[in-house]
């Protein structure tokens, strides 16, 4: 048996939760790259779903996580297109939505249910299986990090509302009504800046927080690799892309670093 059997067998065996799991994930993934496909839409997979195609395939075997990433432009457009396209099964969700305290988006499948401490604090509705949208910009990371400060973490600490739960909540809330102001002017000042000077440093859109710096020179234009016997779009050199971001990828981490994020599916159908 090879250590990718060996590792699967452990973790993601077919029939397992976790398989059951990232096999609903897949499903979403075909069908919101697909409709990227069919508006011509630049999308690559990232992060530990790239690292899993390279390194096993498919899923890390441990993991229970698939991102997507598309330059803000397209990703923009993205989200006007996908509540019109998806299946009646499938939901956007988006940082406008109550209560949801990310600045990236989501497709949910509406009939299972996540359980964790994210989810169970939170007051909107649908809380299923899900991949993550990043929107991704031309920016620089001293740029990046100045607006983040302000602007992401007013954000959060806005839309998770309740002031009134403790002093440290209604301190933060406080602040936060002060500081969200100023992150939105930086965030344009920024968008200004990087209009005109054109960096080739692309990093998660503002107020999502660090991401590795990548540069467009090995991202662009996006290349194909097959996760889990299905063919994506992915950056153009893959391996300068992993190496920037994981250093040494190929090498397996030690049990204990091999974490998942869930606590609990819910499966309502």
């Amino acid at each position: 048996m090879t250590e990718r059997e060996n590792l699967r067998e452990i973790y993601n065996p077919d029939g397992s939760e976790l398989r059951t799991l990232q096999l609903k994930m897949l499903d979403i993934l075909t069908i919101v790259t697909s409709i990227c496909d069919k508006h011509n839409l630049q999308y690559w997979i990232s992060g530990g779903t790239l690292l899993g195609a390279v390194r096993h395939g498919g899923f890390i075997p441990w993991d229970d996580d698939i991102d997507i990433e598309l330059l803000r432009p397209d990703y923009q457009k993205l989200l006007k297109i996908l509540p019109k396209e998806l299946p009646s099964n499938l939901y956007l969700q988006i940082p406008k939505e109550k209560s949801y305290r990310l600045l990236f988006s989501k497709v949910r499948d509406r009939n299972s249910i996540i359980h964790s401490e994210e989810e169970d604090m939170a007051s909107y509705r649908e809380k299923g299986i899900f991949i993550d949208i990043f929107s991704e910009e031309r920016s620089y990371r001293g740029l990046k990090n100045c607006v983040d400060f302000f602007y992401g973490r007013a954000f959060r600490r806005l839309k998770r509302g309740r002031p009134f739960h403790s002093l440290r909540y209604f301190y933060e809330y406080s602040i936060s009504l002060l500081l969200y102001p100023i992150g939105i002017l930086l965030m344009w000042i920024a968008r200004a800046i990087c209009a005109i000077t054109k960096p080739d440093n692309i990093l998660h859109s503002y107020g999502i927080g660090n991401s590795t710096n990548h540069n467009a020179s090995y991202m662009f234009p996006v290349s194909k690799i097959t996760f889990e016997g299905k063919e994506f779009s992915a950056p153009k050199d893959v391996d300068t892309y992993l190496t920037k971001q994981y250093g040494d990828y190929m090498t397996i981490p030690p049990k204990e670093k091999r974490a998942t994020h869930f606590m609990k599916v819910e499966y309502l159908d």
